[in-house]
């Protein structure tokens, strides 16, 4: 005990040496985020080059507007450990949601569509980390108007290599995947006021460790325009011998008490869309070992 505590000691101290620098512009030439400083972002911050972020730095969204980054397509993100926090207008970390979250866009592009012509950019995304931990990220701006923790849009594998994304306490939908192809060592998400993840049209191979507990929405939202030809078959895959966390309700998009997926798994329970509440309720908590693992939409 008395070793986690200097170590904690140690970590506050030199957060406390660290300076601080605001980030109000887009980023259009390539950036480093460099260790020894806490990066406050003060305006919705589009980037459009290339981002570097040193290990274990933080970067905080400072609270009250739609302040975050998105990732253009043809960016770059390069990381190690990165943790992402909200903060006041001291730049304090605070325990509330109500910033802008973290976008990444890809060059895969919709399938269908008036954009189909354009939808392939020359130079593809590429968005590489360790790990990226979202903390009370996304929010509610507007009374109609939710910010998700992290969004990802239109991106293939060969675009995607962070291994790892924890989002907790996020002001809306914990991770958001849309029109994507991605893999995933760990996805944890962790309380958020919405949903825990929502897949649109999309392809989430997670290998080692998926961890979703929710008290509010639901635990997965899935969809997919399953008669589209061009459309791949959307699904979350978990390999044997995969660490799995669920623990909440399961709940169609719409919000109304029914379930918008399917299990195909000879370890995880089927999700319950009637009855009261409780018997709806859903908890996994184990290693799947016999074979893989499936969640496909059921709308």
């Amino acid at each position: 005990m008395e070793q986690i505590k200097k170590k904690i000691y140690k970590y506050i101290i030199y957060k406390m040496k660290c300076k601080t620098k605001e980030i109000s512009q887009n980023i259009v030439d390539p950036t480093t985020f460099k260790s020894g400083y806490v990066y406050i972002i003060t305006q919705p911050i589009t980037v459009s080059s290339k981002l570097t972020i040193e290990d274990n730095v933080d970067v905080y969204f400072r609270n009250g507007a739609a302040n975050g980054l998105t990732f253009a397509a043809s960016s770059e993100l390069h990381a190690g450990c990165v943790n992402f926090y909200a903060s006041d207008d001291r730049n304090v970390i605070i325990n509330l949601a109500n910033n802008g979250g973290i976008v990444f866009n890809g060059t895969a592009g919709p399938l269908v569509g008036p954009s189909l012509g354009t939808a392939f950019a020359t130079t593809p995304s590429h968005f590489v980390a360790k790990k990226i931990k979202l903390n009370y990220l996304g929010g509610w701006l507007q009374s109609t108007l939710g910010i998700d923790a992290l969004t990802i849009n239109n991106v293939n594998a060969d675009e995607w290599a962070i291994e790892s994304v924890s989002s907790a306490y996020s002001g809306d939908e914990g991770v958001v995947v849309n029109d994507s192809t991605i893999n995933l060592n760990y996805l944890s998400v962790t309380n958020p006021f919405g949903d825990g993840i929502e897949s649109n049209d999309s392809i989430i191979n997670v290998y080692k460790g998926l961890k979703v507990q929710v008290d509010n929405g639901s635990l997965i939202v899935m969809t997919a325009n399953q008669a589209l030809d061009t459309n791949p078959l959307s699904y979350i895959k978990l390999p044997a011998h995969t660490k799995v966390y669920l623990d909440g309700a399961w709940a169609a998009a719409s919000g109304t008490p029914s379930v918008s997926v399917k299990v195909v798994s000879q370890n995880l329970p089927q999700p319950v869309s009637t009855g009261t509440a409780a018997q709806r309720a859903y908890y996994y908590k184990d290693c799947t070992e016999c074979g893989q693992s499936y969640i496909f939409p059921s709308q």
